[in-house]
This record gives C-alpha cells, sequence and structure tokens, in this order.
C-alpha cells in the first residue's frame, strides 16, 4: 500500500512538471521598464526574436454577454463610462506572420480610474484589480535655505547734535561701519549699506538710561543671516582695525532689529530700539526659506509660501501657465515654465527676493502597463497562413456606482 502510494506522488509530480513546461503561465507582477530598441532580453526560456512579426487589433463585443464582436478595431482613446456592475467584452487578435515562436505580453496603458477590474477569460482565466503602479505625486519641490535678513542702522542726523558735531556727522559714510552677527555655529561680518532708506526718523529711546532721549535718524540697513540672532557695530579703522561701538551686544536682534548710532555724554554710541513705522511695530525684510525649482501637472494648486518676515508678497512670470496668490497658493493652468518670486518688504522700503523656476507639465497616467496576459506564446507559421491567437478579456465595474475609464492602446511587450 505504501509503495503505491509514492508511485502514484511520483506520477503526479512528472504531469505537475510537464503541465508547467508545455502551458501559457501568467504573472501579474509590475511589469519591467520598456527598454529602447527592437528586442527585449528576458532570463529563462523564453521564445524571443525581434518581434517585427507580431502585431494585435483589439475588437469590443457587440453583445452584452461577450459572444459576438465587431469586426472594426476599438478606439481606446476616447472616454467610456461602465455602468455599476457592468462587464466590457473585449477580443485581442495577436498575429505572428513570422516562422519563428515567440513569448509576449499585453498590456493596457494610462488607466485612470481604480474602481474597475480587469479580467482574462481565455486562453486562461485570470482577474485583477486596477492599482495605481505610479508612485507620482504630481508635484514636487526643492527648498533652498536663503537665509537673509535686514537690520536696521540710524546714525543720528546733524541737527540732533551738538556744533561741534556737525561737521563730523555731516561727513559720515555709512559705509564705514560694519555689524559683526553671530549665533552658536559661527560669526559673519557684513557691511552696512551706504545709502539711506528715509531720513529724519524720529526715536525716543525706551533702553534704561536713555529714556526719553529723543533724536532724529538717517536710517540704513544691513543684511545678516536670517538664523543669527546677536549683533553688535564697529568702524575699520584706517589700518583696517576694529572700532567698536559704545554699548552692549544685541542679543536679540529679531526684536530689537534697529540699531541706533547716537551721542550721548560726549560720546558716540549704539542702543538697540524696536522698529516702529508710525508707532507700530514692524519688521526689516527676511526671508529664511523657499524653493529653487518645482514641478507639478496642469490643474494641481500646491503651496509655495517661504518662511519669510516683513510684507511678503509673490509673483508669478507667467500667469497664463501658473498663478500664485498672497499666500504662496499656486494653481498650475497650462504645460510651460514661469518663474515664481517671493518678495520680502521691510518698514522702510528694502526687499530682499528669492526665486523659484516651476515647469507645469500635462497630467501623467494616473497609472500604467496593467497586464492582460503576460509571457504568452505565439508559435510560428508553418506555411503562408500567419498563427493568430486570440485572447479575450474584460473590464468589469464591481461597484456600487458608475465609472469612466480613458485607456491608452493595448501594448505589446516582447
Amino acid at each position: 500500500m505504501k509503495k503505491s502510494k509514492f508511485t502514484l506522488v511520483i506520477v503526479l509530480g512528472l504531469v505537475l512538471c510537464l503541465l508547467c513546461g508545455t502551458t501559457t503561465t501568467f504573472s501579474w507582477f509590475n511589469r519591467p521598464d520598456v527598454q529602447k530598441g527592437d528586442s527585449l532580453s528576458w532570463s529563462g526560456d523564453y521564445n524571443v526574436t525581434n518581434g517585427k512579426n507580431i502585431t494585435a487589433v483589439t475588437y469590443v463585443a457587440t453583445k452584452d454577454d461577450g459572444s459576438e464582436y465587431s469586426t472594426d478595431p476599438f478606439n481606446f482613446s476616447g472616454l467610456t463610462t461602465v455602468s455599476a456592475h457592468e462587464t466590457k467584452y473585449f477580443c485581442t487578435e495577436v498575429k505572428n506572420t513570422g516562422n519563428a515562436p515567440q513569448s509576449i505580453s499585453l498590456f493596457l496603458n494610462n488607466s485612470e480610474t481604480n474602481k474597475l477590474s480587469v479580467g482574462v477569460n481565455s486562453p486562461l482565466r485570470t482577474y485583477k484589480r486596477f492599482t495605481s503602479d505610479s508612485q507620482t505625486s504630481y508635484v514636487s519641490k526643492t527648498q533652498c535655505n536663503v537665509n537673509k535678513k535686514n537690520v536696521y542702522v540710524g546714525f543720528v542726523t546733524a541737527d540732533s547734535l551738538p556744533e561741534n558735531l556737525k561737521a563730523d556727522r555731516n561727513s559720515l559714510n555709512p559705509g564705514d561701519y560694519f555689524l559683526h552677527s553671530w549665533n552658536g555655529q559661527g560669526a559673519v561680518e557684513a557691511g552696512v549699506n551706504n545709502s539711506f532708506l528715509k531720513s529724519d526718523v524720529e526715536y525716543t529711546l525706551a533702553t534704561p538710561g536713555y529714556s526719553n532721549f529723543k533724536a532724529n535718524y538717517d536710517i540704513s540697513y544691513c543684511t545678516i543671516p536670517y538664523n543669527y540672532n546677536n549683533v553688535k557695530m564697529y568702524k575699520k579703522n584706517t589700518v583696517g582695525g576694529k572700532e567698536w561701538c559704545e554699548g552692549s551686544d544685541n542679543t536679540n536682534v529679531d526684536t530689537y532689529n534697529t540699531v541706533l548710532w547716537f551721542h550721548w555724554d560726549n560720546k558716540f554710541r549704539t542702543v538697540y530700539e524696536q522698529t516702529k513705522v508710525n508707532g507700530e511695530l514692524a519688521k526689516a525684510a527676511g526671508i529664511s526659506s523657499f524653493y529653487s525649482n518645482a514641478e507639478a501637472v496642469v490643474g494641481k494648486t500646491f503651496d509655495l509660501s517661504a518662511k519669510a518676515q516683513g510684507t511678503v508678497t509673490y509673483t508669478s512670470s507667467k500667469t497664463d501657465v501658473a498663478t500664485v496668490d498672497g499666500k504662496g497658493q499656486v494653481i498650475a493652468k497650462k504645460a510651460g515654465k514661469t518663474t515664481v518670486t517671493v518678495t520680502s518688504t521691510g518698514a522702510y522700503g528694502d526687499k530682499i527676493t528669492a526665486k523659484c523656476e516651476l515647469t507645469v507639465s500635462k497630467e501623467p497616467a494616473k497609472s500604467s502597463y496593467i497586464p492582460i496576459v503576460t509571457n504568452m506564446k505565439i508559435e510560428g507559421k508553418t506555411d503562408s497562413d500567419p498563427v493568430v491567437t486570440k485572447v479575450y478579456w474584460y473590464i468589469k465595474n464591481d461597484t456600487a456606482s458608475s465609472a469612466a475609464y480613458s485607456l491608452g492602446d493595448v501594448q505589446i511587450s516582447l
């Protein structure tokens, strides 16, 4: 009895090996990328030639049960609606006019829904849900570190000085002064801009020790890294050395972002005040980060807002390609290229800008290469007549609502 069972197992194993070697096999793994050229290399014992003798034509069923088919090739370019629980049947005729057998695969291209299923009735019965194998997010952005902000520097006007100092103030050059700025990682030296943004700005000091001292100042600025929060001003002397201005270090420049150079007790000193315009607190221009480039598809709305201070505005160089609102929200309108610019404007009109190159493309397929059959063997012809193999397959809506689909042509992979 045991010997009979052992013999039966051996016989069944031989039959299984024979079936695997002689029948068409199917695979639902993702299709490998298409290689350029006339042939595609396969691993294993596939029948592969250059594919020049293979053609395929697809027909749609004229009866709901798929028993009869049209004689006109089906046009996949249009949008088709499949009602709830309805099935659309197709027949793809694959013709080999060459003498050599070949292994082919058929794929649907460019599905735009995941509410449908694709199945095969012949040569074998298979069934699979439409699923997107595309990892495209449809929006990509490359962030960049702008890391710039302005600090205002006010020089007391000559009218606010005693007579013996007026001449020195009138000959003052703002570009001779520098801000030494630092944070936990390092220090940077930056020169004060050599021109004034605004003249005769009145400040009444609030700093302890100088409270209620009122004077007018000509306002310039200095650009330092956005993430630096400590500054101290100095002047370069004739031999290139640093003459540090009287006064303490400013360790909170984000709050006290105006450095005032003024005269007190027969000395020129620096003090730090909050920027005020018409009595209201204000900021200088500054941009911490933005994007250097971005890509999106038509119809997408996405965020390109910058981390910035001051009054922040956005513009698009080509509004027919993409528009952007005051909060940095972009709408991609048509394929093309545009430049999105963010501008930070400070309390005294100073500006810092950054640009992002945006490329808008047509929307890609949400899914590509849905397999119908894979690695199907097509025999070569033995006489003058080509070998024709028919694949009967269908698209089914197995949901409770209608679903529209648009498909590319049936693709042949060799």
